[in-house]
C-alpha cells in the first residue's frame, strides 16, 4: 500500500479531518482515505446525476410493452 505525506495542510482542514474521524470512530488517515475516495468519485456521480436529470427532464418513457428495469436485471442475473 502507498504512503502519502502532505506538507502544510491548512490547520483548519486538519481540524475537521479529525473531528470527523472521531465522529466516524476512525484514525485521522482513514478519514483521509474515505475523503479522498469521496471526492475522487465524485465526477462520475455528477455524471450521472446530470445524465439522470437530462432524462427526467425528456420526460422519455419506455414504450408499452417494454421490459421493465427490474426484469431486465433479473433476466441477466439468472443467465449467469
Amino acid at each position: 500500500m502507498a504512503t502519502l505525506q502532505i506538507r502544510d495542510l491548512p490547520e483548519d482542514i486538519y481540524l475537521r479531518l479529525v473531528a470527523c474521524a472521531r465522529a466516524e470512530h476512525r484514525s485521522v488517515s482513514q478519514q483521509a482515505t474515505v475523503e479522498l475516495r469521496k471526492a475522487l468519485n465524485a465526477p462520475e456521480r455528477d455524471r450521472s446525476r446530470q445524465a439522470l436529470a437530462a432524462l427526467r427532464v425528456s420526460n422519455r418513457r419506455l414504450p408499452v410493452g417494454a421490459m421493465t428495469p427490474e426484469a431486465l436485471i433479473r433476466e441477466d442475473r439468472d443467465t449467469r
